[in-house]
């Protein structure tokens, strides 16, 4: 290989480091602390998980059953997304659950009524209203009572209504929280229907009775509120075959009124769902969490820096920062896929940081040998990589398939294992091939290793 050969492999290798070094330094930003840099799972960061399952879907044929749970999936991601909560983990567990972590939410409340709603909307004529706290008597088949809201008190109202609905969601386009002057109502929700429920909802509108009639806005069996029709909006149906607009009105706290708004636009359930398991874990077990796995990072691969230059001299100190870069690597991955790190993933990257050593040991015995038998630095090191290949790859490789049926087949700790053990592996392949061989061949680390003999460059 000529000179020239050589100094373009040399810039080449170089780049490359420099590049992935960049792309690290860039994705590690703002470096601390750990969660502002990595998505925290559940058991570091402290939150709220529940098990959902699904009713009514056992005699469903399996591709039916597959995609309705794939359909509460996809709604569920789109109302906690709505919502704002960060982090989300929503996935299907076994054939008819779903499995929800929310971290950072430790208020169970929040998630099971944002959740755990069929988000079944139905607007309904009003018979008669009760008292808080009191009750009504159902007077014949074609009515039902409906509970209320449930008031700051714990009480909520009654209502006696027609059981069959004037209209349900599936005309609603929209559904957005407004604010208004008024001090009994200052925060409703506004309902915004499609061209067929405009239509519909003027219908109603004409058959009923101007400052008399009620229509209960009913979400999954609960009144939300049981507005008055008033002479206006009568007069607008009376006028107009369309009405393209209403409001939910009910003495709503913020959150409340975003709740509610965020149900009805992620749209509804394709069937029920209950709550069939629910888990908090508090912030400062979460805390203790980072800290042992922490603690347990830096005690492993503090004695693994410690052994590597006491065992192979100046090797060990090429093998302590490939091992470092591989670290750097691994965590800049996690940032960049936006992967979250679990108790688990932890332990993935204690498993890695054995990883990453053992391939750097099989090259430096081969390196050992070459050198033993009589060769020049250069060919030792050239000798030790080609020698080592085929099992560090052989190696890494088998392991890399074993992560990724982790995780595609394994579920919560056993899949967040799996991504930091995977890109713990690829990182350490990179940096066993490439960065190792650098520092070896191409800087001051080959003639002090070898002194006098790197000059051969055959």
């Amino acid at each position: 290989m000529n000179v020239k050969n050589i100094r373009q492999n040399k810039l080449i290798k170089a780049g490359l480091i420099v590049v992935v070094l960049g792309l690290v330094l860039f994705f590690l930003y703002p470096y601390f602390p750990i969660d502002d840099v990595i998505n925290l799972g559940l058991d570091l960061k402290g939150g709220t998980r529940i098990v959902l399952q699904a009713e009514g879907i056992d005699d469903m044929s399996g591709e039916e059953r597959s995609k309705t749970i794939d359909r509460i999936v996809t709604i569920l991601n789109n109302r906690v997304n709505q919502y704002g909560l960060t982090e989300p983990t929503i996935r299907q567990l076994g054939d008819k659950r779903v499995e929800v972590e929310l971290p950072g939410t430790t208020d169970p409340e929040v998630a099971r009524r944002l959740i755990g709603r069929t988000a079944l909307l139905e607007f309904q004529k009003v018979v008669k209203s009760g008292s808080p706290g009191g009750s009504l008597s159902q007077t014949n088949l074609s009515q039902e009572v409906i509970p209320g809201r449930e008031r700051d008190e714990g009480e909520s109202i009654p209502y006696l209504v027609q059981k069959t609905p004037l209209m349900t969601g599936k005309i609603l386009k929209d559904a957005t929280v407004k604010t208004s002057q008024d001090p009994q109502n200052p925060i409703f929700v506004s309902l915004e229907f499609n061209s067929e429920g405009a239509e519909t909802f003027a219908e109603v509108i004409k058959n009923l009775e101007p400052n008399q009639d009620r229509i209960a806005i009913v979400l999954d069996g609960v009144v939300q509120s049981a507005p008055v029709i008033s002479q206006s909006i009568w007069d607008t149906a009376q006028n107009s075959n369309s009405i393209g607009r209403a409001t939910i009105e009910g003495d709503f706290t913020a959150d409340e009124a975003k709740r509610l708004a965020v149900v009805l636009r992620a749209g509804a359930l394709p069937v029920e769902v209950n709550v069939l398991e629910q888990r908090t874990v508090g912030p400062s077990l979460g805390q203790d969490a980072i800290h042992a796995g922490v603690l347990t990072i830096l005690v492993g691969f503090i004695l693994v820096l410690l052994f590597m230059p006491l065992r192979y001299r100046w090797l060990g100190i090429v093998a302590d920062i490939v091992l470092i870069f591989n670290m750097l690597i691994m965590f800049a991955a996690l940032s960049m896929f936006e992967a979250t790190l679990t108790l688990p993933g932890i332990a993935g990257v204690i498993l890695t940081i054995g990883i990453s050593v053992d391939a750097n040991i099989i090259i430096f015995e081969r390196i050992k040998e070459a050198v033993v038998s009589g060769k020049t630095g250069t060919a030792s090191i050239r000798d030790g990589f080609n020698k080592s290949l085929s099992t560090v790859v052989d190696a890494n490789l088998t392991t890399l398939a074993t992560a990724i049926i982790l995780m595609y087949f394994g579920t919560g700790p056993v899949r967040g294992f799996a991504i930091t053990l995977a890109i713990g592996i690829v990182g350490s392949l990179f940096c066993a091939l490439v960065v190792s061989r650098f520092f070896l061949e191409e800087t001051w680390f080959g003639k002090k290793i070898f002194p006098g003999k790197l000059a051969d460059t055959s």
